[in-house]
Parts: C-alpha cells; structure tokens; sequence
C-alpha cells in the first residue's frame, strides 16, 4: 500500500466555478420585503392577503388599547444604532437616491455605481459603498451626490492600493475602513484619511477565506465576516490573522451547526450572533459560545407562506427586539417599500435589492443593486401614540369551524405550591446506544485499549508494511492486560503505521487535539531520529488534516512510556470519514508496542477526559433540574461481577479496567464517577445517583447474609463524594484525584427497576438492608426506591413508563389521585414508544417508534404537566433513553440522536425544553371555562371544572417569583385550534410576552412530523409575541401542539 500523500484542491478555481454557477442562478426581484419579527420569532404576523402591490397582514397577537411611544436612539463609537423604533412607524415609499444614478444606469464617475452591494452609515449619517465592479469603496456625505474614494483605485488588482468586487465595509472607532475584499480573498484595512491598505486576513491553509457576503464591526473592533464559500461565520480579534469559526463552518447543510451559502450576519449587544442563512431560507440565531444555531425566522424552504423566506440576503436587530432583513419575495411580514408588484427605476420600484443599513434616525437605506443606487426611504414617526388595532383582512375566525374558543381565568399570587428546582430532569444511562464511549464521553479513538469483543484489533488496521498483532506480555497495568505489536521484519522501504476511524467516523475542525498513549520499544527496535508522526487524514490517505511529530528517544527498551502531544489542525474536514494515524517513517525496524491510545479535541467546559461539546450543549440547553446517573440496566450489568463498581471508574485510565456493556461494546468508564458528577454540576442539574443494590440482570441477587460488603461499598462511595479532604480517607482520596471540594448529594436511589424479573421478591430483603444503613448514616440526603411492592413505604419512589400516546393522555390525573401520605414520585423514566399503546417488549416488534414525534411530544407534555401541577409530591421527571448513537442503536426512540460530525434534537426534547427553560416555583390557581359567563360546562373528560384539562386542552400556570413573570404551559391533543382568552384576575398590566409554539402544522399528522438524520430541522420552536392589555390576552393554542406563554407581571 503506497505511502499517504497529502493533495490539496485548487481552491481558487472551486471559488471562481461557484461565483459564476451562484451569479448565474439569483433570481430578480420586484420589491423589498422588511419583515418585522420579535426577537427569536418566525411568525410574529399572519398572511391573510397577497395583493399584486402591497402584502396585507394582521397581527397574531392584538394590543386593544393604545400604550405611549418613545423614538429614543443610541450611538455607539462606531455607528451601530441601538434604535428603538415605534412599532407603528411606516417608511415614504417612494425613495430618493443617495448615491448613483436615478434612472438606473451603470456608471464609472463619482455620481455613479457599477453593482454596489455592501454599505455603511456612521454616526454623522456619512455614507459608505461597496461599488463592487468597480473595485473601490465610495464616501458620501449628507446630501452630497457626489463621492470621494476612499479605498481602491478604480482598477481591479491584488495591490495594496487596489481592490477586486468587495463586498463588504464597516468603519471602526477609529475612523479606519474596513473591507471585505472580496475576490481577492483578504480582509484590507485602510487607516483614517489612507489609501493603502494593510492586510487583516488572506486565505491561507491555517485560516480559509473564501467568497464574503458580508462585514461588520463591533464596538471592541472585532471583525465579523460571512464566508459562503465555506458556509461559515467568522471572527477576527484584533491584530489576529486567523479567524474564529462563529456558525457554520464545513460543508453546507441544513442541520442547526451547518450554513449554506449565508450573507447577512449581525452581532447584537449580548453578543448573539444572527446569520441570513440565504441557502436554506432562514435566518438563524446563535447564543454566544454556541456552533448550533436556533431558527428565528424562515423553516428551510423557499416559498412565501407564512413560515417561510426566499433568499434572504441581510439582518439587522433593533432594541426593540425586532429582526427585519431583506429578501426577494413575501414572507408573511409587511411590504413597506418597492411594493408595486414590478421592476423599475421609479421611486416606488427596485431591481434587486442586496443590503439594508439604518442611519440614526430610523432611516432606511437599501442597495439597489441592479438599479445601481442607493435609495433612502424616509422613516415616518407617528404623531400619536401607536394604536393597538389590528390590521385586518378578512381575517375574523369568529365563525371558523376549525378552532375552539374556551375562557381561562388565572389568580396571580406571592406564595403557592412549591415547584421544586428538579421538576424537569434527565437521565444519563452509560452504554445504551453508545451514548458514554462515542458519545457524551469525547474519546476519538475507538477500541484504545483493545478490549472490545474480549480483547481484539477491532476498529484498527495498518497501511505500509509491517503487521500487527495482540499481545500480553509486560502489560501497562493489570487492569489493561492487552496491546498491540507492530512489527517489521526488515527495514520499512515506505511510511508504515496503524490507523483508526474512531466511532463511526472522526469529526475534523480547526482546533488543537490532544493525544497520548503508551509505547515500548523492544530490543533491536529502531526509528529514524526516534521521532513518530501522529495525526489526521482523510479515508483515501491523500489529505492530511493535522499531524504532529512526537520524540520518542526517552522511552527505554521493554518499558512502557506515556507520551502526550498536541495535534494542531489547520484544515477542517469536509466529511467525519478520516482516521487517527501513528505513522513510522521509512527505515524503522524491530517490534513496538502501543496500548492507551487516546485523542480528544477540546472538552465542555475544558475539563480533562471531559464531555463532547456539542452534545453537553444539547444537554445544558434544556437547563434540567436533575441528572439521574449512571443508569439503568447498565448500573445492575449482565451480573454481579459485571455491575458498575465505583472504584473502578476513577483515577488515571490506565488503571480503570472498564467492563462487558450491559447493551453493547465494551464500556471503558473513562467517563467515570466523577467525571459523571462534574459534568452534573458544569450542567447545572442536582445529581440524583443510583447505587448497585445487590441484583443484576441475569436475575441474580446477593443473598441476604452477604449482602454487607456491597452496603459497604456504597458507604464508601458516598464518603468518597461526600467526605471533607481532611478529615475522611475516602475525601482525601477523592482530593488526591484532584476534586478537593466534596459533591453536593441529595438524592440516592437504591437499585434499580427492582421490579424486574426475581428482584422484585429479593428487594423485600435488599431495600431495608441498604435503607436502614444508609439513612442513619446520611440524614440529609432522600433515599428512592425503585419500587413500593414488599416494602414499607420509602421516602420516594422511581416510577418508569413507556406506552403509547393515549396512556399518557389518560394518566394526566395520574399524580393526583395518589397519598400525600405516601412516599414522594420521582418519573426516573417515561418517553411514547409507539402509535398503538401496545406494550412494547423490544425493538423489533411491530409498532415501535424509531423516533419521537410531534405526537409524541405533545402527549408526553400532557403528561409533564400532570406532575408539574402535582409538585407537592413529585420529584420530577425525565424522558428516557437520551442519547442515540445512530450507528450503534440498541432501543428506540430516543430524545437526542447524534453520529460523529452531527447532533439532532428530537420532537420530545423540544417541549421538553420548552417546560424546562420556564419553570415557575409556585403553582396559581387557574380555572378554564367553555363560554365567558362561566356557567358549569359539562364536556370535562375525567376531571372536575378548573382541574386543569378542558375537553382536549391541558394547562398550568405558574409564577417564577424571583423574576415575577407568569408562565402558562397547555398541551392540545385536538385536531382543531384553539383559541383561550385569558384574563388575570384582579390585575391591570399591560405587558410584552412572548409565545413559543411546538406544532405539526394545519391538517398535518402529528404522528408523522419527526426530526431525522435526513430531517433534522422537521419541527422546531416558534416563538411569537404576546400583548396583554390590562389583565387579559388571547392565545392560539394550535392543534396537537405544546404552547408554552411567559408574561411579565
């Protein structure tokens, strides 16, 4: 096999080819549409009309009184306006022309533009323009229509005086014009009152620049650039040449971590970043820190219904909180200027609009660029307050058959039912589905220590010369008896070495990567200049991502060495189809031994041997009250000599000897005990932690007299936890591992699904052994069991269900018809499973979900909001199984799926998110009505008036008191909308709130709806607003939906 080369693609040409095939498929346009949207809304206005000159809308949510206006505006240092703009502020739709020729024509003279796209406009209302074809940037002052050069000469070329079709100028604070110069590939900055530019970026193998769409600047001059060729957004810091990837980044896709063909970009002041992502017609937002973006405008498909986008090419946030961007057809928003249904070069026409730029005054200026000018369009501020009418088309749905209308009264209060900080949890179960090792755990390298499939070469092979083989002679450790053998039988005449694919693929990004692993030469053993290569390629070998070169002269003959070293990678993979590497150069000779071969890129939260970043992310991102860990089955193991033993799951890795997967593999528990228990705390989530308790699942239990030595095992366990540094062996060794400070444990669950099989017997012996030792010991802390059959009652309970939609539905009142006597309910797992309510034994049997949908959520959120309403005895609750390896499944469905490169959000962990971002600690009152004179309606199916389900509807309200907001959850499980007006007795506010929204869609099956490897982005949360007006609002709840309202109070 020949040696790898690495080959590089003339990426220039790729560039050139997608220039022209992009330029060659960009439709015209007739009209500007500014779309006005809540912060984080994809639907703030319903198309009700489309005439051929305006779009006529009305509004989703209704203010019925008029509120008092303020058109207040704050500059910053470098013309980023903080505007707050009157919500009824109209535009002049005929525009005069800034800069350019008003007929439209192509000019080369200062009066004149040749496709302009980019501009800016300064604190002094100073114009700035990217006059692309010809190659110079244009400075205008007020009311002058004629310009001054101020970068590039006129003339195309890579000068430092010249420029080649920019497509992007900023100016900051100290008065330097920054430009995204674009065919060149470069990033020019020209200082204050300079024509020369000085060199910011280029395109280089450590820092991709491809084509710029777009380039703003900050108030700390931090240069933000969209790069469509490689479908990212970036950040340069000042004085730095290599860019920060923001968004995107590889090739285009439509998943939440991936851009196609992007232009616009906008940075707000709490450094969310938001990006026209004009490929796949959406706009998307990004949390600081965050590579997986949230859609706020747009749902992947081009069109003009009310969800939808067309190409959207740029994206301004105003302080009110309002996104408005340019696109080329209706989205459901407003047409405020160039409305006339054709091109033209009339004032009350445009051909093309490309950019969208305000000035401090609320002014708008829009390039329009294949009329070759700038159009100003001056803002109109109303003269009185804005009215809260409603703009309306024939849109009264008073008489609609397909929506309900029911009446819901809510009594805001100071105190109520406590709702406990654990309400809304998770579960992470090591090794079902590969969700530790290849997934949350970020090892790259699979089979590191050639224990998977009881000791084998799986998941290795070799390139070169030379063979492999297993051997356990001299081992690392006892606990890792087994490694591999290199050996060449002569001196190697090609580069020769071992390579691996990691867990179904590696994910390559421009990052640093961090390896290590044990090596033994054996006598007569030799390395030209004892020096290995260690890296990235791709499958064919031919590309090298990142490769690092390792001394390995101090190792001594026949004893092992660890060696660590970085991998820096320049290039970000296309694909997750590469491999780890350890090359030997040509010449060596003699056996070698490696074991422990390890690679990690960067960790959640930097933390050693730590968690994959995307998904802690998704975990993170459902802020969950509690973490119940480690398991599950894989708690009890195949048996008792299989089940997960604490100790063995901490210290260096070398000595964790790891075990069988209870579900598949080989686990390594390098994810171990206290990495489990970090991770809870770096995810905010309280650590519900389950202990072994003397039966596993080849149905076999500790018998009664021996059960001693395994109670004292999880005493040991909790000291080792629990324990301070100084005063307790177990803390000292707990600090000796590097954790000085002890964790924070209030909860214990002794065992697990007990009920199964003979356990169920056995328990009646086990819990009280465990619970009376353990409760006198640790008194603060509430021990679960995880049944109450054969037991006296226990201070809390697990109760576990997977059934169909319908069950959870039924089971609503579950929660209330149980003791306030009796012991506490901890939900430790419930997810739908199927379609037919039939009690699924095994994924192969007919009916089983492959994956949550739309129907699934919402049933499930019927189910939630049953034990959120029982608080008072409810722990919380948490789907079940989490993670899916969608390579290695073992049991479906699940509620985050995930391969090497991507991470999807399933239906089930939207509304989940939804309940577990908005809270509440207290319960309100709240009583639902089916007609306004509140007469005793009869329809409530199993429920009394105001039991929190009416007909086919479900809800709550609750209060976050520390931030005095309501928040009102519902669940509709009916095939028609439905409309609740609420009013909030006893209150006059007048407030903004804000509605997120998980829904199939009209006439859609919401059985059908699901997010996908192929469909990642199928469903997702639409946020909208919501006006109360002194006391009262109205909300849509849309069929089989979960809608959840937050209101400040």
């Amino acid at each position: 096999m020949p040696a790898y080369q690495p080959h590089y693609a003339n990426l220039n040409h790729v560039r050139s080819i997608q220039s022209m095939q992009r330029t060659a498929s960009r439709p015209s346009s007739n009209r500007i549409l500014i779309a006005k949207i809540l912060l984080g809304t994809m639907a703030a206005f319903m198309l009700c009309s489309a005439v051929v000159a305006i779009v006529l809308v009305c509004y989703v949510a209704v203010r019925d009184a008029q509120t008092t206006t303020t058109s207040t505006t704050t500059i910053s240092a470098v013309g980023i306006y903080a505007l707050n703009i009157p919500t009824c502020a109209t535009w002049n739709e005929n525009g005069t022309t800034a800069s350019g020729n008003q007929n439209g024509s192509i000019g080369y003279d200062l009066g004149s533009l040749n496709y302009p796209v980019s501009i800016f406009i300064d604190n002094d209302d100073i114009l700035y323009v990217c006059d692309r074809d010809n190659s110079r940037i244009l400075k205008l002052y007020p009311n002058s229509s004629t310009a001054v050069i101020v970068a590039g000469n006129g003339t195309v070329g890579n000068e430092s005086n010249q420029l080649r079709g920019p497509k992007g100028v900023a100016v900051d604070q100290y008065g330097a014009i920054i430009v995204a110069d674009s065919d060149n590939y470069r990033i020019q900055k020209f200082p204050q009152n300079s024509t020369i530019g000085i060199t910011l970026a280029s395109n280089t193998s450590y820092n991709p620049l491809g084509q710029m769409r777009d380039l703003h600047i900050d108030v700390n001059n931090n240069i933000y650039v969209t790069d469509s060729d490689n479908n990212q957004v970036v950040k340069y810091i000042p004085y730095s040449s290599i860019g920060i990837v923001l968004a995107g980044g590889g090739p285009s896709g439509s998943g939440l971590n991936q851009l196609f063909s992007p232009f616009g970009n906008f940075m707000d002041a709490n450094n969310s970043l938001y990006v026209a992502d004009s490929g796949n017609h959406r706009v998307l937002k990004y949390l600081p820190g965050s590579l997986n973006g949230t859609i706020v405008a747009g749902n992947g498909t081009a069109g003009a219904s009310l969800y939808q986008l067309y190409l959207p090419r740029s994206v301004i946030v105003d302080n009110n909180g309002v996104v408005k961007w340019t696109t080329n057809y209706a989205a459901g928003g407003v047409c405020i200027m160039g409305c006339t249904g054709t091109t033209g070069t009339a004032a009350n026409q445009m051909r093309g609009p490309r950019d969208l730029k305000f000035d401090r005054h609320g002014n708008i200026y829009v390039t329009d660029q294949s009329n070759q000018r700038i159009q100003k369009y001056m803002i109109q501020l109303p003269t009185s307050p804005c009215p809260s009418t409603k703009i309306s088309v024939n849109c009264d749905t008073s008489n609609d058959t397909q929506i309900n209308t029911v009446y819901l009264e809510i009594e805001d209060a100071t105190t109520g039912q406590i709702i406990p900080s654990t309400m809304h949890g998770v579960i992470f179960e090591t090794n079902i589905n590969r969700g530790d090792d290849g997934g949350l755990y970020a090892e790259l390298i699979y089979n590191r220590a050639f224990q998977e499939k009881s000791r084998s070469l799986d998941g290795w092979s070799i390139y070169g010369e030379g063979s492999i083989s297993l051997s356990t002679d001299q081992p690392v450790s006892k606990a890792l008896p087994t490694h591999v053998k290199f050996l060449f039988n002569s001196n190697s005449t090609v580069p020769s070495g071992l390579i691996n694919a990691g867990f179904y693929g590696i994910k390559i990004q421009v990052q640093i990567y961090s390896s290590s692993f044990f090596y033994k030469p054996l006598v007569g053993a030799f390395i030209p200049n004892n020096k290995l290569s260690i890296g990235f390629r791709d499958l064919t070998g031919r590309i090298t991502y990142g490769m690092s070169i390792v001394d390995v002269s101090s190792a001594l003959v026949d004893n092992w060495t660890k060696f660590s070293n970085s991998i820096i990678v320049h290039d970000a993979a296309p694909t997750s189809n590469n491999i780890f590497f350890i090359e030997f150069p040509q010449g060596s000779s003699g056996e070698f031994e490696f074991n422990l071969i390890s690679c990690f890129p960067p960790t959640y939260k930097n933390r050693m041997n730590g968690a994959r970043i995307d998904i802690a992310n998704t975990f993170a991102e459902l802020k969950p009250g509690f973490i119940r860990l480690p398991g599950g089955n894989d708690l009890e193991g195949h048996s008792i000599s299989e089940r997960f033993i604490w100790n063995k799951t901490i210290g260096s890795l070398e000595y964790r000897p790891g075990r069988k997967g209870t579900w598949t593999g080989y686990n390594t528990q390098g994810f171990g005990l206290i990495e489990l228990l970090t991770f809870a705390e770096d995810i905010g989530a309280i650590p519900i932690l389950a202990v072994y308790a003397g039966y596993s699942l080849d149905q076999k239990s500790v018998p009664k007299d021996e059960l001693q030595p395994y109670i004292d095992e999880v005493i040991d366990e909790i000291e080792f936890l629990t324990a301070p540094a100084h005063k307790n062996r177990m803390g000292a060794l707990r600090a000796s591992l590097g954790r000085q400070e002890p964790f924070n444990i209030k909860y214990v669950e002794i065992g697990n699904e007990d009920w199964l099989g003979l356990g169920l017997i056995t328990y009646s012996y086990r819990w009280p052994a465990y619970y009376n030792t353990l409760s006198k010991r640790y008194p603060n802390i509430t021990f679960i069991a995880t049944t109450t059959t054969y037991i006296r009652s226990p201070p809390a309970t697990d109760d576990h269900h997977y059934r169909g939609p319908l069950y959870f539905i039924e089971n609503f009142r579950h929660y209330e018809k149980l003791s306030r006597l009796g012991p506490k309910v901890l939900i430790g797992e419930f997810s739908v499973d199927n379609n037919d309510d039939l009690e699924i034994k095994n994924s192969s049997q007919f009916g089983r979900l492959q994956y949550p949908s739309i129907k699934s959520a919402v049933a499930e959120s019927v189910y939630r909001i049953g034990f959120e309403r029982n608080s008072d005895i409810v722990i919380g609750g948490c789907y079940a199984p989490v993670l899916q390896n969608i390579n290695n499944t073992q049991w479906t469905p699940n509620f985050i799926l995930f391969n090497a490169s991507l991470v999807i959000k399933s239906t089930s962990y939207l509304a989940q998110q939804m309940f577990g971002e908005h809270v509440g600690n207290i319960v309100l009152n709240s009583t639902a009505y089916k007609n306004n004179n509140k007469k005793k309606q009869q329809n409530v199916h199993k429920g009394e008036e105001g039991d929190g389900k009416l007909d086919k509807l479900y809800f709550i309200a609750t209060k976050d008191t520390k931030n005095n907001t309501l928040i009102i959850k519902f669940a509709n499980v009916d095939s028609k909308d439905i409309l609740v007006n609420t009013q909030i007795k006893k209150s006059s506010i007048s407030s903004d709130g804000i509605v997120y929204t998980l829904s199939a869609g009209s006439g859609v099956d919401p059985s059908t709806i699901q997010n996908t490897l192929s469909n990642p982005n199928a469903a997702s949360i639409i946020t909208s607003s919501i006006f109360v007006i002194n006391g009262t609002c109205s909300i849509t709840v849309p069929s089989w939906s979960v809608v959840v309202v937050t209101i400040p109070l």
